[in-house]
């Protein structure tokens, strides 16, 4: 859940660009938040300049360029953390959600338990952050604090935004039975096509094809930063194929597909969810009604929406006393049911 950091969007500077190679690496060296390279801010401007010409048919947008008294167009100012930092809070980032306007936020994350509703882990993140990033640190606070009241972590429920290969990797190292979606983008099996795990390579079994074998050709890492690994069939297998322009397009002569690293952890969290889907969906209505509440009360009754110190370890400090305000009023609230018949046995 993001929430509002004590610094205000026009309080937000442009970061120092760096020219050359050797600039940038005293920018690795140091670490630094407050510059950026050309190459990186080049990319953003990009980015922004295509969301610009797509948002122009959007509902409520005049696809008119707005101009200045003297006739000079105005741009839109358009902000994204590589670029941008704020003075005041160098800590916040700037985050948005769906229909809602950017601002300058934190990344508080929530653990509850199903039994009682009770909070069982609490912390703070960075907002440019993903939910699957922040998947350790959460569950490093989890067990330990069931592990100080002699309490098994048994199952994890989370949602798709908690789903990447790195988070699902972590799960089965350490061997946490956890029930998440997929994340949108997973693909179980690719028609057409079956894989050969043994020789790692994908065969064409499409009836008019040629049967041609796409064969690993290596690791890549993409603009988003995901490692995959590439399959990609030979020309003269594909060029005088029946099927080749739906398949693999008009001027392509090949077929390429990619695959995550972490593939077989995507199979597996797939095939544990299908196997049992009953099941599946029942961890998952377990999950909404049981944590959706808590983050409600927190934001709504505590006050945790929003942070009226600086930095992220105030901010840390922030979900924990909101954490601890709700637990406490849970625990006062708690009473032990006694049982309406009593019953006493003599011997």
């Amino acid at each position: 859940v993001f929430i509002k950091a004590n610094a205000s969007m026009d309080s937000l500077v442009e970061k120092e660009v760096l020219e050359d190679a050797s600039a940038f690496v005293n920018e690795l060296e140091e670490n630094s938040e407050f510059k950026t390279t050309s190459t990186r801010k080049k990319l953003v401007e990009q980015h922004h300049a295509w969301k610009e010409e797509a948002y122009k048919g959007m509902p409520n947008a005049t696809g008119k360029d707005k101009v200045d008294e003297f006739g000079n167009i105005i741009r839109p100012k358009y902000v994204s953390n590589h670029t941008h930092y704020s003075p005041t809070d160098s800590d916040a980032r700037v985050s948005v959600k769906p229909g809602k306007a950017r601002q300058l936020n934190y990344f508080g994350q929530i653990a509850v338990d199903d039994a009682h509703h009770v909070i069982t882990g609490a912390c703070s993140d960075f907002a440019d952050k993903r939910d699957s990033q922040c998947l350790e640190k959460i569950v490093e606070l989890i067990e330990e604090n069931l592990n100080e009241n002699d309490i098994e972590l048994e199952e994890l429920l989370a949602d798709g935004g908690y789903s990447s290969g790195e988070a699902l990797a972590y799960l089965h190292k350490k061997n946490i039975d956890a029930y998440i979606p997929n994340f949108g983008q997973y693909k179980p099996e690719r028609e057409g096509f079956t894989f050969n795990k043994e020789e790692n390579y994908y065969q064409c079994t499409k009836p008019e094809g040629n049967q041609a074998k796409l064969l690993f050709k290596g690791e890549k890492t993409d603009s988003k930063g995901y490692t995959k690994r590439t399959y990609r069939s030979s020309e003269s297998d594909c060029k005088n194929c029946p099927l080749r322009e739906q398949c693999c397009g008009k001027s392509t002569k090949f077929k390429k597909l990619d695959d995550s690293i972490h593939k077989e952890h995507y199979d597996r969290m797939h095939q544990k969810l299908t196997q049992n889907a009953k099941y599946a969906k029942k961890m998952s209505r377990i999950r909404s009604k049981t944590v959706e509440p808590v983050i409600g009360t927190l934001v709504n009754f505590t006050n945790m929406k929003r942070v009226n110190t600086r930095g992220i370890k105030n901010a840390n400090k922030h979900v924990l006393m909101a954490s601890l305000t709700y637990n406490l009023k849970k625990y006062l609230r708690f009473t032990i049911k006694k049982p309406s018949v009593l019953a006493q046995v003599i011997s």
